[in-house]
């Protein structure tokens, strides 16, 4: 049982996170959990656009699961992305690319986190995978990691 895709889910093995995002809200929240039930973890210092750094982080913490909730976000407001386009893509795209082939070549499984543009959510509104995207900077590039990073397959 478990999912063959850019890693092995070892289930004799016990967890051991490394996250990536530890500002990020994602990423912070994770840490909060797997610190409240236990679960070994450490956040990692690498930057996603530095290849040997994340190297670096993976050898040093035996990681069974990376997990990735980084991305350049519109802080100030979601104009900052689409006036900093290349840093937007550097980390968004190109890291998270990079973080996906480091994972792939260690057997390492990464669960990769991209909200993309939610800016509302309530019990009226859904999230239709086959929505057609009107196309902002930040969202155009995480549905192109779609594309990119492999899914698990099921184990049934």
């Amino acid at each position: 049982m478990g999912f063959l895709a850019n890693g092995d889910l070892a289930t004799d093995q016990p967890y051991k996170f490394l996250i990536y995002g530890r500002t990020d809200w994602i990423g912070g929240l994770l840490g909060k959990l797997c610190q409240a039930q236990g679960i070994d973890f450490v956040y990692g210092s690498g930057r996603l656009e530095n290849r040997s750094s994340l190297e670096a982080d993976i050898a040093a913490t035996k990681p069974s699961h990376v997990f990735n909730a980084v991305g350049v976000t519109s802080r100030p407001n979601v104009d900052w992305c689409e006036s900093h386009k290349v840093k937007t893509i550097q980390t968004n795209v190109a890291g998270t690319l990079t973080l996906a082939d480091v994972c792939r070549d260690k057997g390492i499984v990464l669960i990769n986190y991209a909200t993309g543009c939610i800016f509302k959510y309530d019990s009226e509104f859904r999230i239709i995978h086959l929505d057609p995207v009107s196309g902002t900077r930040r969202r155009t590039p995480l549905i192109s990691l779609d594309h990119f990073i492999p899914r698990p397959r099921p184990w049934y």
